[in-house]
C-alpha cells in the first residue's frame, strides 16, 4: 500500500498502524538544529524508550549539527537506534563528503571484469514513481535488454521454468550489453496487509534467486540494485556479499558504490540505489558512467 502521509509525525503513526501516535513523535526542526544545539540535546535527552524522533535536515552542515548533539546526549548516557541513509553514517564518523567517482576510477576498480562480459546488470525492484521515471530515461538513452519477472508465474508451479529461462536469457544478453531485470511497474497487492506482504516476499525471493543464478556462471561488468530492500536482498542473498568497501558516491552525496571483497562478484562494482533518490536522469547517468 502506498504511504498516505507526508508529514513526518503522521507518517510514523501510519507506518506503525497507530501503535505510535503522531503526538508521541518528537520533532527537531531546522531552526533549532541550526541555532540552538542546547534545545536539540534536550529533546534527545527527553526521549522515552523506543520513542521516535524525526529531524528536519537540508544539507551536510545540518547533519553535522545533529551528530554533535547526538554525541552530547550519548556522553550523558543515552542510546539511540538510527533509521537513516548513508550520509548520516559519514557524518557520524566525521568523514568529509567525497566527490562522485569518475569513470577512470571505476575502470581501475573493475578492470578484471571488462573481459568477462560486455554488459552490466541493473536490478529494479522499487515501485515508486521516481524509479519508473528513471527507468524510462534509461530506456531512452541506452536501450538495455529488459526482462520482467512475472508475478503470476513466480507464485505458482511455473516458477522454476520461468526463472531458468530468465537466467539463461540474461546470461546471453550480458555478452552484448547492459541488462535490466525488473519487477512489474504496477505494485501488486493482496486482499489485506498480510497477503500483500506475502506477495512482496515471494517476488523479492524470485529477484534474489534470479540474480544468484546469473552470477553463478557470468560476471557482470557492474551491478546496480534499485530500491532500498532490493539493494539489501540482492547484496546479501543474490550476490553473497559478506564484506565490501564503500568506494564513494556515484552522484553528489548519494548512491553508494561498493567493492565486494569476496563471493561470485568479488571486485565488481555494486551500486546501492534507493528507490526515491535522484532526479529523472539519475539512473541513466549512473549506468552511463559505469559503462564507459
Amino acid at each position: 500500500m502506498r504511504d498516505r502521509s507526508s508529514w513526518r509525525r503522521c507518517w510514523v503513526e501510519e507506518k506503525t498502524g497507530g501503535q505510535t501516535s503522531a503526538s508521541n513523535v518528537l520533532t527537531i526542526d531546522l531552526a533549532a538544529l541550526r541555532t540552538d544545539r542546547e534545545s536539540v540535546v534536550a529533546t534527545l535527552m527527553q526521549a522515552a524508550s523506543a520513542q521516535p524522533i524525526v529531524v528536519d535536515i537540508v544539507d551536510e552542515s545540518d547533519m553535522r549539527q545533529l551528530v554533535l548533539a547526538l554525541h552530547e546526549a550519548r556522553d550523558a548516557g543515552r542510546r539511540f537506534l538510527h533509521r537513516v541513509g548513508p550520509p548520516f553514517v559519514r557524518a557520524l564518523i566525521g568523514q568529509d563528503p567525497r566527490q562522485p567517482l569518475r569513470a577512470t576510477e571505476l575502470n581501475a576498480l573493475n578492470g578484471e571484469t571488462h573481459t568477462a562480459t560486455r554488459g552490466g546488470l541493473v536490478v529494479v525492484g522499487s515501485h515508486v514513481s521516481a524509479t519508473t521515471r528513471q527507468l524510462d530515461a534509461l530506456r531512452e538513452r541506452h536501450a538495455p535488454v529488459e526482462l520482467e519477472i512475472d508475478i503470476d508465474q513466480v507464485r505458482d508451479g511455473r516458477r522454476e521454468d520461468h526463472l531458468s529461462e530468465l537466467a539463461r536469457t540474461t546470461r546471453a544478453a550480458l555478452s552484448h550489453g547492459n541488462v535490466v531485470i525488473r519487477t512489474a511497474r504496477t505494485l501488486v497487492t493482496g486482499s489485506d496487509a498480510r497477503d500483500s506482504l506475502a506477495i512482496a516476499r515471494t517476488v523479492s525471493a524470485a529477484v534474489v534467486e534470479l540474480v544468484r543464478r546469473v552470477v553463478e556462471s557470468v560476471t557482470p561488468r557492474f551491478v546496480v540494485a534499485k530500491g532500498g530492500i532490493t539493494s539489501s536482498d540482492v547484496a546479501a542473498h543474490g550476490l553473497g556479499i559478506e564484506r565490501a568497501f564503500v568506494r564513494g558516491p556515484m552522484l553528489p552525496g548519494i548512491v553508494s558504490l561498493w567493492e565486494p571483497m569476496g563471493g561470485p562478484v568479488k571486485g565488481v562494482p555494486y551500486v546501492v540505489f534507493a528507490g526515491n533518490v535522484g532526479g529523472p536522469e539519475a539512473l541513466a547517468d549512473v549506468v552511463e558512467t559505469l559503462s564507459r
